[in-house]
């Protein structure tokens, strides 16, 4: 003859009273002992405190029943315990290590006067700890000025003449500390080196050599974007046409160093912590020389 079995929680089957006991026993008997032990209780004091009788919670612990739900609130809250931690649900909330359990523990130990003494070194800790992040953040990148201006590659348009400045932030490198400004390409006479909407690094210099790649200011067509050779400013892509430059009045703005690439981009995060950095003047007093300890 079959023994009686119990449903189980999902319905799937049914299980035997040696199987529910030991069940009981996992989920909840041996971890209220642990947790009841740990909090300094008998289990006549933790029956008391939830105004049952001490067998109850004795066949909680032995496996033989398990609290009601209505109970558990309760029951966490006496044996000062997550919900999470005491089911090992990882992932959900925050589960204390070991380290910041003993923490915790030493911060209770303490009275008054040393509780706030140890608020205030915490204080002090936090700050530094912030004020490097914030440094890091300060050393390990930059802005650089974009003044909303294109450079033709192809048909321009003329400058504006009181362009809007915009900061763009990027991480720190030689081609980045040496950009004056990041000009956006418009058109494909450079094509494949520079595409449409690239951002390119300009350094401004008065001349270029034969072979760099510039941008040029022409009268009434604004910024362009071309390789300089002897007696004209080429189109990369052969399908445009040449500008020469003694014709139409064109002058150096400066060299094209590169362009903005997706590596050289910080993510949010990081550039929200370099905004932090250049308000505090704390930070910027460090990258100048002054120290944190």
């Amino acid at each position: 003859m079959k023994a009686k079995g119990y449903s189980d929680i999902a319905g799937l089957g049914k299980i035997s009273r040696e199987e529910l006991k030991e069940r009981n026993l996992r989920l909840y008997g041996l971890k209220i002992k642990k947790y009841r032990t740990k909090a300094g209780l008998s289990a006549e004091e933790l029956a008391a405190r939830l105004q049952l009788s001490k067998s109850t919670v004795r066949n909680w612990e032995c496996g033989l029943t398990r609290p009601e739900l209505d109970l558990l609130y309760s029951l966490f809250e006496i044996l000062n315990v997550e919900p999470n931690e005491f089911f090992g649900i990882k992932g959900i909330g925050t589960l204390l290590t070991a380290d910041e359990e003993s923490l915790i523990s030493g911060y209770r130990s303490l009275d008054m006067s040393g509780k706030e003494d140890l608020q205030a070194f915490a204080d002090i800790i936090s700050k530094r700890s912030t004020l490097r992040k914030l440094r890091a953040a300060y050393e390990k990148m930059t802005d650089v000025p974009d003044l909303g201006r294109y450079a033709a590659a192809g048909p321009g348009e003329d400058w504006p003449e009181y362009p809007q400045e915009e900061k763009i932030i990027l991480y720190d490198s030689y081609a980045v500390e040496q950009t004056d400004e990041i000009i956006t390409v418009s058109g494909d006479s450079m094509e494949p080196q520079f595409y449409d909407g690239d951002k390119v690094l300009v350094h401004y210099c008065p001349e270029i050599r034969n072979g760099d790649i510039g941008i040029f200011y022409v009268p009434g067509r604004g910024g362009v974007i071309k390789q300089k050779l002897m007696d004209r400013l080429h189109s990369i892509n052969p399908k445009r046409d040449d500008i020469f430059p003694y014709e139409d009045g064109a002058r150096v703005i400066g060299k094209v160093i590169g362009k903005i690439e997706k590596y050289m981009i910080p993510g949010i995060g990081e550039q929200e912590l370099y905004m932090e950095a250049l308000k505090d003047p704390d930070v910027t007093e460090a990258a100048d020389g002054k120290e944190i300890i």
